[in-house]
C-alpha cells in the first residue's frame, strides 16, 4: 500500500492503449483502477479473488473512503439486484444464468473484504438500508457460494458497526492456572455466584443488529454445510460483542431451533420429525458461542440435555440414514464446553457429568462412523483434562483413545468390553446398545453390535434380564425389518450368554422362547424373509448351544431351517447353527429323509430357482454335513462328482469336509468311509469347468483342498493309512496337489500351499511306497518348514 495520497502521483495520463480500454470518463488513478477491478470481478478463476482484495484494499483507504466508497458500494448493490433478476421471466422455474451468479459473487467478494477491512461504518449509513434487501433477497436459494458470501458479508457488516470485543465479557472469573482451575476450593462457589450475575458495560447497538442477527439464525437451517458454519461462526462473533442479556436472548434462539418440531415425551427426545440440516447448524452455533464463553449455567442446564440426544441423532431414510454430520457436530459441542472459562460451568459439570461421561464413552465405541468415534473420544478427552469431574476419566480415556476407536471391531468388541468393567459405564453401554445400535439400519453394525452384547451381557447379567430383555422381545415382530432382525439377533446372544440366568426365572425364559412363535408368517415368506430366516437360524443354534430345552418345538425349527437353506442366499452361519441344532435335538427318522430326498432330487434337476427370492437352493446340500449315516456319506460322495450344477459339486465338497470332522469326533468315522470321502474329493480336484462366469470348477476345487486339510489336519496317520489301503491313490493325490499349486488362482495356491504343508510335516508315513517316500523327501528339501505362528 502507498504511504501517501494517490493524487500525489497521479500524472493524469489518458492515452495509453490499457486505460482506453477501460472505457471510463474518470481519468483520475483512483477511479481507472475501481473501472479495472470492476472488470476483473466477474471472472470465473483467481481473477476475481485477486480483483476484490485490491478494491478493498483501496476504498479502505482514507483518501478513498469518502469520495469512492458510497459510490461503490451503491455500484455493488445495483449490480446485485441487476443481476438477481431473471432474464427469462416467463420460465417456470427461472434461475439466474452462471454470468449473472458470477456477477453476484464477484460484489459480493468485495463487500466481505471492504467490511473486513474497514476501521468504522460511518461512511456506510446510508447504504445499510440498501444492503440489507440485498441480503434478503430469496433470488440465491439456488447457488451455496453466494448464499455463504451473503453470510459473511452480513457478519462482517454487523461486527464493523459493533465495538471490539471486551476482553474481560465472559471471561472475568477465569482461573489464571490448570492447578486452579482444577481445584475444588471454597471460592469457587461464590465465584459462580456473581458469574451469572456479571454484566458487561453498556453497549450501543445499531438498530440494525436485530435483522443481521435473524439472517444468520435463518442461515442455521441452510441445506448446505459451508453456509450453516459460516453462519453460526457469524453469531458467535457477534454475541461477542453484545452486551450480555442479548447474548443470553441470541442463545435461547439457537437452543429453540433444536427444539422446533421435536416431540418430548416423559424426558424422552424425539427427532424422528425433525431435519437434520437445522440440528446441524444448531450445535455448530453452540459451538461457537461456548468457545467464546457465552454458554452460563443457566442456559447450560437446559441445552446440554439437547447436546447429549444429538450425539445419538439418527433418521433412517429409506436404505440410508442422515444425521453423521449432526452427532460430529454434537461431539464439537461436547468438546468446546469443556473450554468455557468461567467457573459456574464446573458446577453443571458436576451435577451433569456421568450422562455426559456414559453418552461419549458410548457414542465412542458404538458410533458406525469412525469420524464421530475419535470426536465423541476428542471431546471426552478435553473433559478429563479440563474439568476432571468424569469418573474414571484417565483410565477409561486410555482404553478409548484415537487408536483404538478407530477401528470398528476393536471399538464395538474390545474396548467396549474393558470400558463396561467400569461400574459407572457398564449399564450406559448396554442400554445404548440394546436400544440404539442392534437395531441400526446398517447389516454389519447390528451384527457388531450383537458380538459386542455377547460380551457385556455377562457382566451384569441380572440388569439385562430386567431391564433390557423385556423391550428387546417386544420388538421381535417388528415391521421395520432393521428391527426386526436386530431384535432377534439379540435375544440370540442373551440367550446363550446368560442361559443360567434366564432359566432360573419363568417369566425371562418364557419370553425367550416364544420368539419364534411371535413372528408372523408374512415376514418369513415376503420381502426381507432371508434376513428374517437367518437371524431365526441363529436364535435357534444359540438356544442349542446353551441347552435350553425346546421340546415339542423342534418340529417347527427344523422346519424354519429348511426354509432358511431354501430361501437364503449366504449359509454358512445356516450351517453352523443347524449343526448344533441337530447336536442338541436329535432329527427323527422323517426329518433326516426330507434332507437327503431333497439333496437327490435337486441333483438331477438344472434349474431349481425360487422365483420368490431368487436364490439357489442348492446350499441345502450343506445341511448334509450335520448328519451321520453311511447312506448321507455316499450321498454327498455322489454329489462331489455327478452334482448337475457347480454349485451342488462344491456344497457336497464343503459338506464331506464337516461330515467327516464331526465323524472322526463323534468316533464313528471308519477307515472305510475316510477313503471314500478323500477319493470323492480327489475327483473334486479334477473339477475343470467353465461356462459364462469363467473357471468355475476352480469353487470345487478350492472347496475340496479346504475339505482334504481338514480331514488330514484331524490325524496324523490318515495319509499313512490311504496308502496302505490304495498307494496308487495316496500318489495321484499329491500330484494332484502339487498341481495345485501352480494354479493362476491366488487363493487356489493357498489352499494347495497349506495342504501340501500338511501332507509334508503334519503326516506320519512309513513302510510307503518307494516313489512317494522319495518324492516326500524332495518335496521336503524344496519345501522348508515354516514357523507355527506364519501358518
Amino acid at each position: 500500500m502507498i504511504p501517501f495520497d494517490i493524487e500525489s502521483i497521479d500524472s493524469g495520463t489518458t492515452d495509453l492503449p490499457a486505460i482506453a480500454e477501460l472505457g471510463t470518463s474518470d481519468v483520475s488513478l483512483m477511479g481507472r483502477w475501481v473501472e479495472l477491478g470492476k472488470l476483473f470481478l466477474c471472472k470465473p478463476g483467481c481473477e476475481m479473488e485477486g480483483a476484490a482484495v485490491m478494491l478493498s484494499r483501496l476504498l479502505s483507504r482514507r483518501d478513498s473512503a469518502a469520495v469512492l466508497r458510497p459510490e461503490f458500494i451503491e455500484w455493488a448493490a445495483r449490480e446485485i439486484t441487476n443481476a438477481a433478476r431473471p432474464i427469462d421471466t416467463t420460465a417456470v422455474n427461472a434461475g439466474l444464468q452462471i454470468g449473472s451468479v458470477l456477477r453476484i459473487n464477484g460484489a459480493l467478494r468485495v463487500l466481505c473484504h471492504l467490511f473486513s477491512a474497514m476501521d468504522s461504518h460511518a461512511t456506510l449509513d446510508a447504504q445499510i438500508p440498501m444492503l440489507l434487501d440485498i441480503f434478503q433477497m430469496d433470488a440465491f436459494d439456488q447457488h451455496s457460494i453466494t448464499r455463504k458470501l451473503i453470510s459473511k458479508a452480513v457478519q462482517r457488516l454487523a461486527l464493523l458497526m459493533l465495538p471490539a470485543t471486551n476482553a474481560e465479557m465472559g471471561r472475568a472469573y477465569a482461573r489464571p492456572s490448570l492447578r486452579e482451575n482444577l481445584s475444588n476450593n471454597a471460592g469457587a462457589a461464590s465465584d459462580s455466584m456473581r458469574d451469572d450475575e456479571a454484566e458487561s458495560p453498556d453497549v450501543e447497538v445499531p438498530l440494525e443488529m436485530e435483522a443481521f442477527v435473524g439472517i444468520l439464525l435463518q442461515k442455521l437451517h441452510d441445506k448446505d454445510t459451508i453456509v450453516r458454519w459460516s453462519a453460526a461462526k457469524g453469531i458467535g462473533r457477534i454475541s461477542e460483542r453484545l452486551p450480555m442479556a442479548l447474548a443470553r436472548e441470541i442463545v435461547l434462539a439457537v437452543g429453540d431451533i433444536l427444539k422446533d418440531e421435536t416431540l418430548v415425551d416423559n424426558g424422552l427426545i424425539d427427532v424422528a420429525m425433525t431435519t437434520e440440516y437445522s440440528w446441524h447448524g444448531a450445535l455448530l452455533c453452540l459451538a461457537e458461542l461456548s468457545r467464546r464463553g457465552m454458554l452460563y449455567a443457566q442456559a447450560l442446564r437446559q441445552i446440554v440435555p439437547w447436546v447429549v440426544r444429538g450425539l445419538t441423532y439418527e433418521i433412517q431414510r429409506g436404505d440410508y440414514s442422515v444425521g453423521s454430520n449432526v452427532r460430529d457436530a454434537a461431539c464439537y459441542v461436547m468438546w468446546s464446553l469443556a473450554r468455557i472459562p468461567n467457573p459456574s460451568s464446573k458446577r453443571v459439570f458436576a451435577e451433569m457429568s456421568v450422562e455426559m461421561a456414559t453418552t461419549l464413552i458410548s457414542v465412542a465405541v458404538f458410533d458406525r462412523e469412525s469420524n464421530v468415534r475419535r470426536a465423541a473420544s476428542a471431546a471426552f478427552q478435553e473433559h478429563v483434562g479440563r474439568q476432571s469431574a468424569f469418573p474414571h476419566g484417565i483410565s477409561v480415556l486410555q482404553l478409548a483413545d484415537f487408536f483404538s476407536v478407530g477401528i470398528m471391531r476393536n471399538a464395538f468388541v474390545v474396548t467396549s468390553r474393558k470400558i463396561a468393567e467400569f461400574d459407572e459405564y457398564k449399564h450406559p453401554l448396554l442400554h445404548h446398545l440394546c436400544t440404539v445400535t442392534v437395531y441400526h439400519w446398517d447389516l454389519k453394525t447390528r451384527e457388531l453390535a450383537v458380538k459386542a452384547l455377547r460380551e457385556l451381557a455377562p457382566l451384569s447379567p441380572a440388569y439385562v434380564r430386567t431391564h433390557l430383555l423385556p423391550g428387546i422381545v417386544a420388538n421381535v415382530a417388528s415391521p421395520f425389518l432393521a428391527v426386526r432382525h436386530g431384535a432377534i439377533t439379540a435375544v440370540a446372544a442373551i440367550a446363550e450368554t446368560i442361559a443360567v440366568e434366564l432359566v432360573s426365572h419363568t417369566d425371562a425364559s418364557k419370553m425367550v422362547l416364544d420368539v419364534a412363535d411371535s413372528i408372523p408368517a408374512r415376514y418369513i415368506e415376503d420381502f426381507g424373509a432371508s434376513l428374517t430366516l437367518a437371524a431365526l437360524t441363529t436364535y435357534m443354534g444359540s438356544l442349542s448351544r446353551a441347552g435350553w430345552s425346546i421340546g415339542e418345538a423342534q418340529g417347527k425349527y427344523f422346519a424354519l431351517f429348511e426354509l432358511a437353506f431354501i430361501t437364503c442366499k449366504t449359509v454358512d452361519d445356516i450351517v453352523v447353527d443347524f449343526t448344533s441344532f441337530v447336536d442338541a435335538c436329535n432329527l427323527t427318522p422323517d426329518q433326516r429323509l426330507r434332507i437327503v430326498v431333497f439333496c437327490a432330487s435337486i441333483s438331477i434337476v438344472k434349474h431349481t430357482q425360487v422365483a420368490s427370492s431368487g436364490t439357489s437352493r442348492e446350499s441345502f446340500v450343506l445341511a448334509v454335513g450335520a448328519l451321520e449315516k453311511p447312506s448321507d456319506l455316499e450321498l454327498l460322495c455322489s454329489l462331489v462328482a455327478e452334482g448337475t450344477t457347480v454349485e451342488i459339486r462344491r456344497n457336497a465338497a464343503a459338506a464331506l469336509g464337516q461330515f467327516c470332522t464331526r465323524a472322526r469326533d463323534g468316533g464313528r468315522l471308519s477307515i472305510t468311509w475316510e477313503h471314500s470321502a478323500i477319493l470323492a474329493l480327489s475327483q473334486g480336484l479334477e473339477d475343470h469347468s467353465v461356462d459364462n462366469r469363467g473357471d468355475v470348477g476352480s469353487w470345487v476345487r478350492k472347496q475340496s483342498l479346504q475339505s482334504l486339510a481338514r480331514i488330514f489336519a484331524a490325524d496324523s496317520q490318515t495319509f499313512q493309512r490311504l496308502n496302505e489301503r490304495n498307494g496308487e491313490l495316496a500318489i495321484r493325490l499329491l500330484g494332484q496337489i502339487l498341481c495345485s499349486t501352480t494354479e493362476k488362482i491366488d487363493r487356489l495356491r493357498v489352499a494347495a500351499g497349506h495342504m501340501l504343508e500338511i501332507l509334508l510335516y503334519e503326516q506320519r508315513v512309513e513302510a510307503a511306497d518307494s516313489r512317494l517316500c522319495e518324492g516326500l523327501e524332495q518335496l521336503r528339501r524344496l519345501v522348508p518348514a515354516q514357523p507355527n505362528d506364519s501358518r
